[in-house]
């Protein structure tokens, strides 16, 4: 993983994240339920360190720090707060679409604002009956002159508490062809949208995923990111060059949030007059869960590393996501074995929380179904059009501002 690092600016990114996690995020984690999903101080406070817009290009206000630096932060926050983790990857996927296919004006008008961590953007496409089938959508926008009028629902939207703006992808004409589909970029407080409650969750405390409604919202045509009909390429764009990676930097912390529990357990625990870990069995089990972690930094870095520098990686992007969320689930259910009894009762172990914050990786910018699907086209030469990571390659990653150094 290290061979991946800028040792001078990757180093003190990582250091700085600590320190902020001592700092900030442990004293936050007594924080429960809805409590936790609905306070924003950390987000903000994350977000104006910068940590939000890291990829976002010097040419609008940004660092231009890459994807390694933006993994890095994720990583090292979901060790601690999984949730926290998926809450801040929400608002890096949110301005995605902004830097893919925004217009010069949509740019410099809000990528500085999130840069400065003045806004949070999150992206909205889910639809509550048509899930991860992005061509089920039935919100829709209607053109009226040079508004266009939003109708409809949005659900599971990640960050949706906390977001100033929203990229939404909705349906502009009927039928299922390549063009059906338009995304927008629409304000939190303009009028006809609407947040509902929230509703409590069994994973990712501290993770607000919420639902928005939109009634006779009506937005202008300069909020329109890339042309009519290019919702889908706004959506898969950002699912397939941030979701994906994100999301697999959420999972790696769960990663090894499982190996250090399991490691301090065994090294406690004792049967036979010695620690579990000298038992060959258990240590076999634990050494397994090592294994894992090991091949899932390598997959996260290495796709991270690619994707900074401009090489065709669509393939690393999604091994990585479908590989580190089955690998996170696969140590979490055999480190529920290992624990026995103790890791039935939540006060008794931080397994059953994990466990469940792995399979909430699982579904996420494309199931695991799809994440195949996806790789044996790949495999057989049917995927179409374009890789991604070369239509929108970043140029090569310029390091990090000084003000991302250490505080």
């Amino acid at each position: 993983m290290d061979g991946y690092l800028t040792r001078r600016s990757h180093e003190q990114l990582r250091a700085q994240v600590r320190s902020f996690i001592v700092q900030e995020i442990r004293p936050r984690l007594p924080l429960t339920g809805i409590e936790a999903r609905l306070d924003p101080t950390l987000i903000r406070l994350m977000a104006r360190k910068g940590w939000v817009g890291l990829t976002v290009p010097k040419a609008y206000g940004g660092p231009g720090a890459g994807h390694v630096a933006k993994l890095i932060v994720t990583h090292e926050i979901a060790r601690v707060s999984p949730g926290l983790a998926a809450e801040l990857q929400a608002c890096q996927l949110g301005l995605a679409g902004l830097l893919n296919l925004g217009s010069e004006q949509l740019k410099r008008t809000w990528l500085p604002r999130i840069v400065r961590g003045e806004i949070l953007p999150t992206i909205t496409v889910t639809g509550r009956d048509s899930g991860s089938h992005i061509k089920g959508i039935t919100a829709t926008a209607r053109q009226e002159g040079d508004e266009w009028v939003v109708n409809g629902g949005k659900a599971w939207i990640g960050a949706s508490h906390v977001a100033d703006i929203h990229c939404v992808v909705l349906r502009t004409s009927e039928g299922t062809g390549d063009d059906c589909l338009t995304a927008f970029l629409v304000e939190a407080d303009r009028e006809g949208v609407r947040l509902l409650p929230h509703q409590e969750s069994v994973a990712l405390e501290g993770f607000s995923f919420g639902e928005v409604q939109f009634a006779d919202c009506r937005i202008p045509d300069g909020n329109r990111i890339g042309g009519v009909g290019e919702g889908e390429a706004v959506a898969s764009s950002s699912s397939v060059l941030y979701g994906r990676l994100n999301l697999g930097a959420v999972a790696l912390g769960i990663l090894e949030a499982i190996l250090d529990a399991v490691v301090e357990h065994t090294t406690k625990r004792y049967l036979y007059g010695k620690p579990l870990i000298k038992h060959p069995v258990v240590n076999a089990q634990v050494g397994e869960i090592q294994a894992h972690v090991t091949s899932a930094r390598m997959l996260a870095y290495l796709a991270a590393h690619l994707l900074d520098r401009g090489e065709d990686c669509d393939t690393e992007l999604m091994t990585a996501k479908y590989e580190i969320a089955e690998k996170a689930v696969a140590a979490a259910t055999l480190a529920m074995e290992i624990g026995g009894a103790y890791s039935l009762f939540p006060g008794e172990s931080p397994i059953p929380q994990l466990l469940l914050d792995a399979h909430a990786m699982r579904p996420p910018a494309g199931t695991p179904g799809i994440q195949r699907l996806r790789l044996g086209q790949q495999a057989a030469g049917l995927a179409k059009g374009v890789p991604w990571s070369r239509r929108f390659a970043s140029p090569r990653s310029s390091g990090m501002l000084a003000r991302f150094s250490v505080d």
